[in-house]
C-alpha cells in the first residue's frame, strides 16, 4: 500500500510540475511576444503617394512607437481655369478720338483680357497618426498636425498681349486706369498690363482627421483612406490694386467668406513599405 500511495504522489507532483512548467512556457511566450511587437522609433520607413482635395502628393511616415507614427510630405494643386475678360469701356478711357484711326478704336473695343485662376500649388505638411486599438495594430487611427504654404488658396491673373498695350499706349490711355472685374470686385491693372487678385488664408494650417489604413502596412504595400479638415482662417481678397469705390463691395465680399474658415480634406493613399518590419528582440 505504501507503494502505491507513494506512487500516486509522485504522479500528481508531476502532474503539477508540468501544469507549471506550461503556464509558465505560456507566459514567457506571450511575454516575448508582447516585447518583439514593440517597435522601435525609426525603425522603418514608409513612402506613399497620394490625391486628393489637396492635390497629388508625397509623403515619408515612421514609426514612434506602436501607437503613434510621424508623417512628412509634400502636396501640389495642379489645377487652374483660364477665362476672358471684355467688360471694358475704352471710350471713356480715350483723352480724345480725334485723329486715332477707327480700325485702333475698333480693335480696342474688341479686347478680350485672358485670365487665369489657380488653386494654391505647394503645401508641406507634418502630421502625427495615432493608433488607439489593439495595441497600434488596428486600422482605424485619427491624425493631427499642420499644413503650411504661401497662404494664396486661389490666385487670378492676367495680362493684355503686347499689341493690345502699343495700341492702348498709342491713343494715349493711361493702362493704370483700366478696371477689370474679377468676381464682384473691381482690380486696376499695373502699368506692365498685368492684373492680379489672390484668395488669402493662413500660411500655417491646424489640421485634424480621421482614416483606415495602417502607417506601417503589414506587407511590402499598403492603402489608406482619410477624411479631415483644414482650419486655414477666414478668407480674405486682396489686390495692390483695388479701386477706392469697391472698398465697401469688397468689405461685404470677405464678411460673406468669414464662414468658410475649413478646407475639407479627402484622401487617398498608396504606401510602400522600404524595410523589413524590425521590432525589439
Amino acid at each position: 500500500m505504501k507503494k502505491n500511495h507513494l506512487g500516486t504522489m509522485a504522479f500528481r507532483l508531476l502532474c503539477c510540475l508540468v501544469m507549471l512548467g506550461s503556464v509558465s512556457f505560456v507566459h514567457s511566450r506571450e511575454r516575448a511576444e508582447r516585447e518583439r511587437s514593440v517597435r522601435r522609433p525609426f525603425s522603418n520607413f514608409v513612402v506613399g503617394v497620394s490625391a486628393g482635395t489637396t492635390g497629388f502628393g508625397v509623403s515619408v511616415t515612421t514609426p514612434l512607437c506602436n501607437h503613434l507614427s510621424l508623417r512628412a510630405g509634400l502636396a501640389t494643386a495642379p489645377f487652374s481655369y483660364k477665362f476672358s475678360y471684355n467688360d471694358f469701356d475704352f471710350n471713356a478711357l480715350l483723352p480724345s478720338k480725334f485723329g486715332m484711326p477707327s480700325s485702333v478704336v475698333d480693335r480696342l473695343n474688341a479686347v478680350e483680357l485672358q485670365l487665369k485662376g489657380e488653386l494654391q500649388k505647394t503645401l508641406g505638411h507634418v502630421l502625427f497618426d495615432f493608433v488607439p486599438f489593439r495595441r497600434g495594430n488596428s486600422s482605424f487611427f485619427i491624425t493631427a498636425g499642420l499644413y503650411f504654404g504661401t497662404g494664396k488658396l486661389i490666385t487670378v491673373s492676367g495680362r493684355f498681349d503686347d499689341r493690345t498695350m502699343t495700341d492702348l499706349k498709342d491713343c494715349g490711355v493711361d493702362i493704370t486706369k483700366i478696371p477689370v472685374e474679377i468676381g464682384d470686385v473691381k482690380v486696376l491693372t499695373n502699368p506692365d498690363g498685368s492684373v492680379s487678385a489672390d484668395l488669402k488664408v493662413r500660411s500655417v494650417k491646424p489640421y485634424v482627421g480621421l482614416g483606415f489604413g495602417r502607417p506601417i502596412p503589414r506587407r511590402r504595400v499598403g492603402f489608406r483612406f482619410e477624411l479631415g479638415a483644414l482650419f486655414h482662417g477666414s478668407p480674405k481678397i486682396v489686390s495692390k490694386n483695388l479701386m477706392e469705390e469697391n472698398f465697401d463691395e469688397l468689405n461685404d465680399v470677405n464678411k460673406f467668406l468669414r464662414d468658410f474658415s475649413i478646407y475639407p480634406h479627402l484622401n487617398f493613399q498608396v504606401t510602400v513599405r522600404l524595410l523589413k518590419d524590425k521590432k525589439k528582440r
